[in-house]
């Protein structure tokens, strides 16, 4: 089951997948919502730690902005597209393991403004267009 249809458990809305690994939700202030899909958060274990992107920073996508470590593996991971994080999910610094029961509302990863506008629409719809061909 993919995101692409899904209400969050915060009920603010449907998200949207990236792939098979991150969903994300436009915010009513123009922001993004990111986090990993379920089938992400199954497929890496149970999450022990979880360091997120720096506030105010703006990234690139080739640059890592947050770690994560689970019961399989340590791994770092860069924003979708370049954006400015505007807040983190600091809940998970205590709590990664929400990650795991809620990824598609307490779970989420941190909020950001992308530098172009619709750049994660793109990046979905691509997507969505890869995974029908593979069908």
């Amino acid at each position: 089951m993919t995101p692409r249809s899904r209400r969050s458990s915060q009920g603010r809305g449907p998200v949207r997948a990236l792939g098979t690994d991150l969903w994300f939700r436009c915010e009513r202030d123009g922001s993004y919502v990111i986090g990993f899909t379920d089938v992400a958060q199954r497929r890496n274990g149970s999450f022990a730690f979880y360091r997120g992107p720096e506030v105010g920073r703006r990234y690139d996508p080739s640059e890592y902005a947050m770690t994560f470590e689970s019961d399989k593996c340590v791994w770092h991971l860069s924003l979708p597209v370049e954006g400015t994080v505007i807040e983190t999910n600091a809940s998970l610094l205590a709590d990664p393991r929400a990650i795991n029961r809620d990824p598609y509302g307490a779970g989420w990863l941190y909020r950001m403004r992308p530098t172009r506008s619709g750049a994660l629409e793109r990046i979905a719809e691509q997507s969505a267009r890869r995974s029908e061909r593979a069908r």
